[in-house]
């Protein structure tokens, strides 16, 4: 597909399959409209013959020109609100500070124990699942049975604690819940982050997630900073 998720879908499967068994067919100079995918190319009466002999190798990562990205620039400046990032819905005064979701940006959330930081993660987290967007979590300060109470709660949007009509509401909510696209790390307090970031590589490739969460880096570094300004030092 001609379009920016069609080009990620491509990349994401010769990563899988391998680049030197892949080759990528991309737009054909000439034509005056460009079909979006095979089968409009076909509806256009174009010469798919043309499309497979211009196919190319993926491009290295780290050399590009402008003509790689070029379709790219021109869809983002005809239509940016399409790249705003998947949206926070039920946050809508952080979503008008952050603009969505987008891969490849890191956001840090600061504030003092009990400020509602794991909470607020959590509502962004089942925001972002229900929208498809598959994402793992690292929860090095509660553990996970806690923290999956804590977030069926807020899907739930009942609290866990009070009288529930019937056990079998809880088992819908429940079943509901489990088919959202959510992985948890199993790692709980000082973790080595080699480790943490072999999980999420792991997870990135078997599982295709796209958005990651660290609660919090004091725990997962706690004893292995040292002391004072090194604390901070090793989060930063």
């Amino acid at each position: 597909d001609n379009d920016v998720a069609g080009q990620e879908g491509a990349e994401k499967f010769i990563e899988k399959l391998g680049e030197k068994r892949c080759l990528l067919v991309q737009p054909v100079k000439g034509y005056s409209k460009q079909p979006k995918d095979a089968n409009e190319a076909l509806k256009m009466g174009l010469d798919l013959n043309k499309y497979i002999d211009g196919a190319s190798p993926m491009p290295h990562k780290e050399i590009m020109t402008f003509a790689d990205l070029k379709n790219q620039v021109m869809q983002q400046a005809k239509d940016p609100s399409r790249y705003s990032g998947v949206p926070i819905r039920t946050l809508p005064g952080l979503q008008s500070m952050l603009k969505g979701h987008r891969k490849g940006e890191m956001t840090l959330y600061t504030g003092p124990t009990g400020s509602g930081k794991t909470t607020v993660l959590s509502q962004i987290s089942l925001d972002l699942c229900r929208q498809g967007v598959n994402t793992l979590w690292g929860s090095f300060e509660i553990k996970n049975d806690r923290l999956m109470r804590k977030m069926l709660s807020q899907y739930a949007k009942i609290a866990m604690n009070t009288k529930i009509s019937s056990a079998r509401d809880l088992e819908t909510v429940a079943d509901c819940f489990e088919e959202l696209p959510l992985y948890f790390m199993r790692f709980h307090g000082s973790t080595e982050v080699d480790k943490v970031l072999d999980a999420m590589e792991y997870a990135t490739y078997c599982y295709d997630v796209t958005h990651v969460v660290l609660d919090n880096l004091q725990f997962l570094l706690s004893g292995q900073g040292g002391s004072g300004f090194e604390r901070f030092d090793a989060q930063e």
